[in-house]
């Protein structure tokens, strides 16, 4: 099969102390601390067999996710910008969908022909943060297109039990190819929802909202406030063009941070009262939570979902003067997030392809990730079938 992978030179930083497990497995908790120059191609592999408990899904749609774009992409030391988990080579992909042609032998729920979306968290179920809840945070995790192969290819095998139907989606768009772009953006979305609505159970409707970042995340973040019954959405984002698709998903307000004051503006469009849940999907903490003080509403809530690579200083007795929730998110997995973003998208409350700047085929991918350097579009969707 046709497949994009990614390959990287193992060259730890002096300064990075490998663990004994990083250093047999090669599976590293700090990408870019050890991967240096990344490349990616698209060749032949072998075409994958099921295990007893996988089904292999032919890809329909995969996104090109801010994270395969950090893996791609390399700092001037030559090493991958990505802070988190990581092996190489891999396949690239995590966000996508895709009809089931073969079943193993012990699964159940699923047949051939059934179109699904799938998670990218590969939880084992069976470590103390599995049996508490916590699947995100699995002991033993591997992440599709991170540590194991995605979905950037023809063909993939995953366990059925991260597979989650698309049949309401189907019925309610009426056109499968499209049931399938939407269903690549599940996972996305469901990041953001994990965040918002799981993470810290303090959202209501009528919140005055703030986003840092137009990028699928953000982007995705914002919509699902808009669903919600925010009573105002501001979307911030160097980007013109990812502000321009912040506006057609509904935002009240979009901003350039770019020499703005942060709280004044921020206290200006809330009538001063300031913001009471704030998502950072920016992974540049230092330059949207760090200077966030007086525009924070009191008993304001921060998601914090993008990952940054350096420590980043708080005003922590301002948090504690204005009672602020802080919650870090990660993943998407668990709580019936899949379940419920897909009855979003198939209740009409939550359309994400107006994000979808491009759709192009599995043999153009590397000029895809190339024409993303610019982070002009917010979405590319390759069709690898």
């Amino acid at each position: 099969m046709k497949a994009l992978t990614l390959t990287a030179e193992w060259s730890p930083k002096l300064e990075y102390n490998l663990s004994d497990q990083e250093r047999e497995t090669h599976k590293v908790k700090n990408g870019f601390m050890v991967w240096k120059n990344p490349t990616i191609n698209v060749g032949q592999t072998a075409d994958p067999t099921p295990k007893d408990d996988e089904v292999i899904i032919q890809v329909a749609a995969v996104g090109i996710c801010g994270s395969d774009m950090h893996m791609y992409e390399r700092g001037t030391d030559g090493y991958m910008l990505y802070p988190g988990l990581t092996r190489f080579p891999n396949i690239l992909g995590h966000e996508f969908s895709g009809r089931v042609v073969e079943v193993g032998k012990k699964v159940r729920d699923l047949k051939i022909g059934d179109l699904v979306a799938v998670e990218e968290i590969q939880w084992c179920g069976e470590c103390v943060a599995c049996r508490r809840g916590f699947v995100n945070h699995c002991d033993n995790l591997e992440e599709l297109g991170f540590t194991t192969p995605g979905a950037m290819a023809q063909f993939i095998p995953v366990r059925a039990r991260y597979c989650w139907k698309l049949d309401e989606l189907v019925d309610r768009i009426g056109d499968e190819k499209e049931a399938l772009i939407m269903g690549a953006m599940v996972e996305p979305t469901g990041v953001s929802y994990h965040a918002m609505f799981n993470r810290i159970h303090t959202w209501q409707p009528g919140v005055y909202v703030a986003v840092f970042g137009a990028g699928p995340i953000g982007l995705a973040a914002e919509a699902l406030a808009v669903a919600a019954g925010a009573s105002q959405v501001i979307v911030l984002d160097t980007s013109e063009s990812r502000r321009e698709i912040a506006k057609r998903l509904g935002a009240t307000h979009v901003l350039d941070p770019i020499g703005l004051d942060l709280n004044t503006s921020l206290l200006d469009l809330t009538y001063g009262r300031g913001v009471d849940f704030v998502v950072e999907a920016a992974g540049a903490p230092d330059h949207t939570i760090a200077p966030l003080t007086r525009a924070l509403a009191v008993n304001a809530t921060i998601a914090h979902i993008g990952l940054a690579g350096k420590p980043t200083p708080l005003s922590l007795v301002h948090y504690q003067q204005r009672g602020v929730q802080f919650a870090g998110s990660l993943g998407h997995a668990g709580h019936g997030t899949f379940q419920n973003v897909i009855r979003m998208m198939a209740s009409g409350r939550l359309d994400m392809r107006p994000m979808v700047s491009a759709r192009m085929q599995l043999d153009d991918a590397v000029s895809a990730f190339k024409r993303l350097e610019s982070r002009q579009d917010a979405k590319i969707i390759l069709l690898p079938n």
